[in-house]
Order: structure tokens, then C-alpha cells, then sequence
């Protein structure tokens, strides 16, 4: 039977590598020290040797390992597996604009994936755009593959049934809504229709999710602006530059991660208006069930791997046209030009199953992350608590009648580095990357997400010592029993 990780956390020094959830297509793995994550990111091999599964665009998924094996690489070349011919061609052409003209395609025989091989020196540049646009094949698919199957992404009920429980969510309908094999490919998605919309620099207000800002740094011939505190102060320098040299489209995140802030979405929205550009925002952090940002949006977009899909075993996203906005018709019809079915029918299933309880299992989540917050605001270890403020006009501008707070929240300990190893090793939740599962994680979230530029972080106001929290459904009171253990008291 697998492990029931709402009683059985996996955080324990030997739980190292194991799956989260206890299943072979789940998109996190245990890393239940500080030591550990340290060593994720310096490719410890000892770390990386133990996986049994990852975050599927940060690192390979043990299927997707064998399916490059058998059927892209070589001798010489080291190749990925991607969605489709189209989006394998876009992966060959960010490779080959950074100089990898050996770059190839690799066709999978009666597939509609399509693999990209590069000379093994240059793998890294190839993963960089995997883990950015997101456009991949997950485990399932590698799966069918490696059985000689095919792995269709069709018209299906469970297709029809996601579709048209996101437009119900967002108040759209359902051909507003387009699906993506993850949250990262429909953000890619976005970006290319601005560019098509109109090409120019983009701006990202307000600190994001790494890979959003490095999308709009690192795609051929991208340019951006970065307000990375997204306070009122930078909404008047964005204003002022604007006067002169307005971006094309604005990115932004509510809430953002991992700081749980809400950027003034109607100042946003009013500045839109009155310079021209497109405003994107992502809402998964909204949780489906807090935020309606549609409104203020001309796309929003949400990973629903997190909390829509809520137990950690699929990755899948989506792109939603504001039906209401004044280029609607137009970023439709870019979107549907460019648009391919990429989320397997496989996946789709699942994501559908998962989705069953949205509802319940968000009141239960909203609930006890509101405690939890209450509590460790209270607590003498805690230095700064991170967490959407919902007495602020700023989130009441968003907010649904019965929406809640949402289920992730962050922390910084008083005397950081002396404190946060030891806590974050002691505290019994389940350990690793991810976040909006029905069991809580936690991770310190700047080392992951920013290993390579914590002082860059630092001067964004993300401490490198931040605790990222995702609040599941275990009882209340046994998670504060954890925290508390954690914490010495």
C-alpha cells in the first residue's frame, strides 16, 4: 500500500529521494535536510543518485531518463523528449540562437513527440529551455512510449470536463480556456502571443516565480524591466517610464511567490488602459478558489499542478482569455494560430480525478493555513511571516464573497543562519519542491529557486534563510504540534 503522507510525512535524514506522493509519477522528491538541498543544487551525487522522482522540469523523472536513452542519444549527443515536433522546433531554435549549431531533432517513430539532441557539452543550454517553456513529455507519456504505445492528446470528456471547470472558475467560457502540459508552457504560451500581438520589452512587476522572469530574459531577442518589490513607489516609476517607452505586455503574479504579496491590480489594470499594454497575470497562488483576477487581466494564467490538481502526481496548465477584455477577440485567435493539444489525454485524466474535490479540499487548506499564520505570528522563533493581507483594498479588489487567505505562506527565524538548518531539519512535514498538495511541504525556497543568485535575491527582499510552507489538510492541530517540536518549544 502506498504511504499516507498526511500521517506519514516523509522528512527523515533516510527518506532522501523518495517520491511525493508515494506513487511512480510523482513530481516531487523527499530532500529532508538543509544539507540535502544544498547538495541538490551542487549535484551532489549522492543527493542526485537517491532520487526516485523530481520536479519533472528541473530533473528528469527516472522514465524520461530511460526514453533519452533508448531512443535520442548517442555517443556524442545528449537529447529531450518534447511535446511535439512544433515544440521541439522551438526548443532547436533557442538552442541553435545561443550558438549550438550541431543541434538536431530526433523524431520518435509513430510518436507525435518529438525529441532534440545536442552535443553532450551543450545538454545544460537544452535543459535551461525545458525547465523555462515547459513544453515536455511527462513520465506517463515517456511511459506509453517505452510500451510502444501512443500517448494521444484528443477531444475526451475528462478534456471537455477540466476545460470547463477552469472557465467556471475564472467566469469564462469555455473556449476562452486553453490547457498546457504545464503552468511554465502556458506562461510561454502568453509570451509568444504578446510578441505576436505586438513585439517589444515586457515588464515583470512584483518578485516571481524564477522561471517567469527568466523566460523574459533569456528567449531570443527578449527584453524586460523588473520592479521586483512591486510597491506603489515602483507602480509611479513604471507610470513615468511608460510616458515615454511603454512595454508591450505587463507580467505579474497574484499573489507572488514566494512573498504573498498583492500588487495593486487595479492601478495595473488603470495604466493598461491608459498606455496600451497587455497585462498577464498569474494566479496560482489564488489557489482557483480565493482570487477572480480575470477581470483585471487580458490572460491569466494558472499552474494547475498545484492546487486545482492538489496531489502532487501531474503536471498541467492553463491560459485564460478575459472574454471581457477590448483585445479578446484578437489574443484569442493568436492563441488558437499557434494553439496544439500538448496535455496527454493520460494526464488529462488524472488532473480530472484529482480535481473531484477542489472545493473541499481548499475550505480545509484556507482553514488551516489561517491558523497556522496566527500561530507562528505569535511564536517567539519568528522574525517575519509572509502571507496575503486580506483586511488590504488591495486584496479585497480580487477577492471571491468565499474565497480564503490560500495555503502557502513563508517564514524567516530570528538569527536565520544560526537557526534555520537545525529547524528546518527537525520540522516533521514532508520535505521537497512543489507546493498545493493535499499533504504539506515545505522547502527552503530561495536555495532551490535561487542557488546562483542569493545576494540578487537578497536585494529583491527575499531572504536566502525563507521557509516556503504549503498548508495541506492534516488536522490543524497536529500540524501546529510539528511546528512546535520544530521549534524547540
Amino acid at each position: 500500500m502506498p504511504v499516507d503522507l498526511l500521517k506519514s510525512a516523509r522528512w527523515q535524514a533516510t527518506d532522501l529521494g523518495l517520491p511525493m506522493p508515494d506513487e511512480v509519477h510523482a513530481v516531487s522528491a523527499c530532500l529532508p535536510t538543509w544539507d540535502h538541498n544544498i547538495g541538490y543544487e551542487e549535484a551532489d551525487p549522492t543527493v542526485i543518485s537517491a532520487l526516485q522522482a523530481a520536479y519533472p522540469r528541473f530533473c528528469l523523472h527516472p522514465l524520461i531518463t530511460e526514453l533519452c536513452g533508448k531512443s535520442i542519444d548517442s555517443n556524442e549527443f545528449a537529447g529531450l523528449p518534447f511535446a511535439s515536433h512544433k515544440a521541439a522546433e522551438r526548443a532547436l531554435n533557442y538552442v541553435q540562437f545561443y550558438g549550438v549549431r550541431e543541434a538536431k531533432l530526433a523524431p520518435l517513430p509513430k510518436q507525435s513527440a518529438c525529441g532534440v539532441a545536442v552535443p553532450r557539452t551543450q545538454f545544460g543550454l537544452l535543459k535551461q529551455y525545458w525547465q523555462h517553456a515547459g513544453e515536455n513529455v511527462s513520465s506517463r507519456v515517456a511511459e506509453l512510449i517505452l510500451q510502444g504505445k501512443s500517448a494521444n492528446c484528443g477531444p475526451t470528456a475528462a478534456r471537455s470536463a477540466v476545460k470547463s471547470k477552469v472557465a467556471q472558475l475564472q467566469n469564462a467560457g469555455d473556449h476562452d480556456v486553453f490547457l498546457f502540459p504545464s503552468g511554465m508552457a502556458a506562461i510561454a504560451c502568453a509570451y509568444r502571443t504578446v510578441q505576436r500581438h505586438q513585439s517589444g520589452s515586457t515588464c515583470q512587476f512584483g518578485f516571481p516565480y524564477v522561471d517567469t522572469l527568466k523566460l523574459q530574459e533569456r528567449l531570443p531577442n527578449a527584453k524586460r524591466s523588473f520592479f521586483p518589490i512591486g510597491s506603489d513607489n515602483d507602480l509611479a516609476e513604471l507610470q513615468r517610464q511608460c510616458l515615454s517607452s511603454p512595454p508591450v505586455a505587463v507580467f505579474c503574479e497574484v499573489p507572488t511567490n514566494p512573498l504573498l504579496v498583492i500588487p495593486d491590480i487595479r492601478r495595473l489594470r488603470e495604466l493598461a488602459d491608459e498606455f496600451g499594454f497587455l497585462l498577464i497575470i498569474d494566479d496560482t497562488l489564488g489557489a482557483c478558489c480565493n482570487l477572480n483576477v480575470l477581470p483585471f487581466a487580458d490572460l491569466a494564467v494558472t499552474s494547475l499542478t498545484k492546487f486545482f490538481s492538489g496531489y502532487g502526481n501531474v503536471l498541467a496548465g492553463s491560459l485564460v482569455v478575459n472574454p471581457e477584455g477590448r483585445h479578446s477577440e484578437k489574443l484569442r485567435n493568436l492563441i488558437s494560430g499557434d494553439f496544439e493539444e500538448l496535455l496527454a489525454d493520460c494526464d488529462v485524466e488524472v488532473l480530472h480525478r484529482n480535481s473531484q474535490d477542489l472545493h473541499q479540499r481548499m475550505a480545509a487548506i484556507n482553514s488551516n493555513a489561517g491558523q497556522l499564520v496566527q500561530f507562528l505570528r505569535q511564536h517567539s522563533a519568528i522574525d517575519q511571516v509572509f502571507y496575503p493581507d486580506r483586511q488590504s483594498d488591495k486584496y479585497h479588489a480580487v477577492a471571491k464573497p468565499d474565497g480564503g487567505g490560500g495555503g502557502l505562506l513563508s517564514i524567516v527565524l530570528k538569527k536565520p543562519e544560526q537557526t534555520t538548518p537545525q529547524v528546518f531539519d527537525r520540522l516533521e512535514v514532508c520535505k521537497g519542491p512543489n507546493l498545493g498538495t493535499n499533504f504539506t511541504l515545505c522547502c527552503p525556497y530561495t536555495i532551490l529557486a535561487h542557488y546562483t543568485e542569493l545576494d540578487f535575491a537578497e536585494q529583491c527582499g527575499v531572504s536566502r534563510w525563507l521557509l516556503r510552507i504549503s498548508v495541506g489538510t492534516e488536522p490543524v492541530a497536529e500540524l501546529i504540534r510539528r511546528f512546535e517540536r520544530a521549534f524547540g518549544s
